[in-house]
């Protein structure tokens, strides 16, 4: 059996699904790339996966991959943490991450960033990808489906800072905390910004850079700013 057929097996067999090589590694690639994946598992083993509530199957953690409140963070098999990546879990309700979860490089995930505004909760569905240097900023309710890909650096928020009264600094005013939805089968261009309480239907196609500022139908292609639909999938 070929070399790159193994490692199709044993990714098929982490992942719990069908996944095909698509380009012929030589054996040096391949060995690099499980010698990472050894590393990542060891490290996802030793230092995240004893310090959460609750995960199933191997964890993988490159290094520098942080978790903080591990006890209100619930994990699928398959969490992939890459290098820099930081889960922030402390939350009301917690923080639930389907199977084949995947945080991207630099990636961030803020339930809570001071002790009088702590977040809501997140929960995720599986087989979502989110890429690097992406911010989720978890004070309300954010809830993410199943197969949802992330470009890099996007933006996703749930509360608004007040700023009606001119007499008091916008820093004291308080927040509204929202609940931002992104359902199943999303695509999310780079750069795009999420606004708090918008939910994005059904597999939608969100443009590179685009300001998403209020909800989107399913199956509807956008982009710009302000995001407008610029054609349907069906």
């Amino acid at each position: 059996m070929p070399l790159y057929k193994i490692v199709e097996f044993l990714i098929s067999k982490i992942k719990k699904e069908e996944y095909r090589v698509s380009y012929p590694f030589n054996i040096r690639e391949i060995v690099t790339i499980l010698l990472n994946k050894s590393f990542s598992v060891t490290r996802g083993f030793l230092f995240i996966k004893p310090f959460i509530a609750e995960s199933k199957g191997a964890v993988f953690a490159e290094k520098a991959a942080t978790i903080l409140y591990g006890h209100k963070l619930k994990a699928g098999s398959g969490l992939n943490l890459m290098e820099g990546a930081c889960i922030n879990a402390l939350s009301s309700a917690g923080v639930v991450l389907g199977n084949n979860f995947t945080l991207g490089r630099y990636a961030i995930i803020e339930c809570t960033g001071v002790f009088r505004n702590v977040g809501d909760q997140l929960i995720v569905g599986d087989n979502v990808g989110i890429n690097h240097y992406c911010y989720i900023g978890v004070r309300g309710t954010v809830i993410i489906g199943d197969n949802v890909i992330f470009g890099p650096r996007v933006n996703l928020f749930s509360e608004n800072h007040n700023f009606n009264d001119l007499d008091t600094p916008i820093k004291h005013q308080g927040t509204t905390k929202s609940t931002t939805i992104i359902g199943d089968d999303v695509w999310i261009g780079a750069n795009v910004t999420i606004l708090p309480g918008v939910t994005i239907g059904e597999g939608c196609v969100i443009g590179a850079g685009s300001v998403v500022t209020r909800d989107i139908k399913p199956f509807s292609v956008v982009g710009g700013v302000p995001a407008k639909t610029l054609k349907m999938r069906v």
